[in-house]
């Protein structure tokens, strides 16, 4: 068995895209001055060379170094700050643990709604406390289809035994005739 948490956080891809895509400047930049200067175009060289020459205290490195900084800055609250919650932890009695993820509950709940008398079709979506159901149906009567799914579906997230129980909100449209 074995002993590692359940992350029910994304992965840090925001900051490992963003050093990625840094990378990948750098590189292309030095590609492109290396086949410049192979070529022989002497332009870059200049301006490499009036690079090289100005001090440290000029106000174009100042600057540079102050942009140089804010993005490090940035990318460092990006990898610091956590993302939203992609599952839900499933806790039986202390017994086992488990996650199940946002993808998997809405297509779990619009499976279940889809199986109720009356619902045509039906749209899931989780919001940050809320499961919200969409459902479309051909009957005139809107509210007792919206009291059955709303109670059929807590009934069904009450049974997963989720650590945080999201509520169900429905809302039914009936189709245009």
């Amino acid at each position: 068995m074995s002993s590692t948490t359940i992350r029910r956080r994304p992965a840090r891809t925001i900051p490992a895209i963003l050093c990625a895509a840094l990378l990948l400047g750098v590189a292309s930049t030095a590609v492109w001055t290396g086949v410049t200067a192979l070529s022989g175009d002497a332009a870059f060289l200049d301006a490499a060379k009036r690079v090289g020459a100005s001090s440290w205290s000029s106000q174009a490195v100042l600057v540079a170094a102050a942009l140089a900084a804010l993005a490090g800055a940035l990318l460092v609250v990006a990898a610091l700050v956590p993302g939203r919650y992609n599952a839900y932890l499933i806790d039986h009695d202390g017994i086992a643990r488990a996650a199940l993820r946002n993808a998997g509950l809405e297509t779990l709940l619009t499976a279940r709604a889809n199986t109720i008398d009356g619902v045509d079709t039906a749209r899931t979506t989780l919001a940050a406390r809320t499961v919200d159901v969409h459902i479309t149906t051909y009957l005139l009567d809107r509210n007792d289809l919206r009291a059955t799914v709303t109670g059929i579906l807590q009934h069904r997230l009450d049974e997963l035994g989720l650590a945080r129980t999201p509520r169900v909100s429905v809302s039914v449209s009936t189709h245009k005739r």
